[in-house]
This record gives C-alpha cells, sequence and structure tokens, in this order.
C-alpha cells in the first residue's frame, strides 16, 4: 500500500476532478481504477484514488521517483482531470500512535481532506513554514486526528494540506471549535497562513482505490 513520508524524497502529482453529481463521479472513479491498475509508467511509485464525498469530485494522488519522470509522465500523457498539482512533500505530522509513514489505502477508511492554498511564490516558504509549525494541541484537544502532510507545488504557486481524520464527525469537530479557544500562539499562526493565502479550495474524499509499483 502507499505511504507519504518526506523521508522518502518521492514527488507527488495530485490530479483533481471537480464533478457535476455522483454519476460523473463513478464513472471517473471506474477510469481511474482500471489505469492504475495497468500504470507502469517509468518512476511511477504509487497512486491512490479519492473519492470526493463533501462535493461530487475524485483525485489521484501519484508518488513518483523524480521531478524528471513525473514531469516527462504528464508532458507526454497529458492528464485527464480539471487540475494537475504537481509538488514534494516537505513535512508529515501524525498522531503518535500511527506509523510515521502515513498509509493512504483503503484499507484505512480515513476521512480525508485535500485542500489546495493558491500563494505568490515569494510568500510560498512562509506559508509552509506555519502550516508545519508542530500541531501537538490537535492530539490533546481534539479525538479523531490522524495526520497531515504538507506538499510544496514545484512552481511555486501553490501548497497543499493532505489530512486524515477517523471520522466525519471527528473532522467536523476539528472545524467548529471556536476560534477563542484556540491557544494564543495557534490562533496566530492560523492568522497568518490565512493573510498569505491568495485562496483556498478543498474537498474531503474517501480513498477507495490504491496501488504501489512491485
Amino acid at each position: 500500500m502507499p505511504f507519504i513520508n518526506p523521508k522518502f524524497g518521492y514527488f507527488t502529482a495530485i490530479e483533481v476532478f471537480a464533478l457535476e453529481d455522483r454519476d460523473s463521479q463513478e464513472r471517473v472513479l471506474d477510469t481511474k481504477r482500471r489505469s492504475i491498475d495497468t500504470a507502469a509508467h517509468q518512476g511511477w511509485v504509487s497512486s491512490t484514488l479519492h473519492s470526493g464525498v463533501t462535493k461530487p469530485g475524485a483525485a489521484d494522488y501519484t508518488q513518483w521517483r523524480s521531478a524528471e519522470e513525473l514531469e516527462a509522465h504528464f508532458a507526454a500523457a497529458g492528464h485527464e482531470g480539471d487540475q494537475l498539482w504537481k509538488g514534494e512533500v516537505v513535512s508529515s505530522q501524525h498522531h503518535p500512535l500511527v506509523d510515521e509513514r502515513i498509509e493512504v489505502s483503503p484499507d484505512r477508511q480515513d476521512w480525508t481532506s485535500i485542500a489546495i492554498l493558491r500563494v505568490s511564490p515569494e510568500n510560498q516558504q512562509a506559508l509552509i513554514d506555519e502550516l508545519t509549525r508542530p500541531r501537538d494541541e490537535w492530539v490533546d484537544l481534539l479525538p479523531g486526528y490522524v495526520s497531515h502532510s504538507v506538499v510544496r507545488g514545484l512552481d511555486g504557486t501553490f501548497v497543499v494540506n493532505y489530512a486524515q481524520w477517523e471520522s466525519e464527525e471527528t473532522y467536523w469537530g476539528f472545524h467548529d471549535v471556536p476560534e477563542e479557544q484556540w491557544p494564543l500562539h495557534v490562533r496566530e499562526s492560523r492568522d497568518r497562513a490565512r493573510g498569505l493565502t491568495l485562496s483556498a479550495e478543498y474537498n474531503t474524499y474517501r480513498v477507495v482505490h490504491a496501488r504501489s509499483a512491485g
């Protein structure tokens, strides 16, 4: 099964499909399952297929041995999704009971959020710094936190926050906590991150299919 860990040194492509209805979503998922099951691209490491929950959609999270192999594949094959985000994982944090090799597979049944944060290239590292500050408060204050990983966009214009929660209830429980209940330094960091972000889009997902090379 695929795992996320910046120590692996893999590069990431996230192909996002924004769809109008659930029928379109199922068609895309079926097509991507078949593609993943036959994948044998040079440099390809893994694919994890996500089914949209909050909004109709899909996302294919693929990992590659090198940026050159990632770029060569998509230059030759193109991409099917509405958006293609190419980057590298720069940080992963997780609950103490979760393996540092963060598993992304349908076996776990995690509630996953993928947030795409657009940023000016000159502010990308500052935004990453805010998103990668230690978040022990998540473990201490709220149940259900599994992990979150930060992906740096290779072109400098975006950052992805990929987060896992045990359930829909714990995910929304986190977002429903009033700001004033967070420690001051956390509120200040969140405010700085919002100020650096030009726009944000997200969806929640269930992982429905995954495959690794070898």
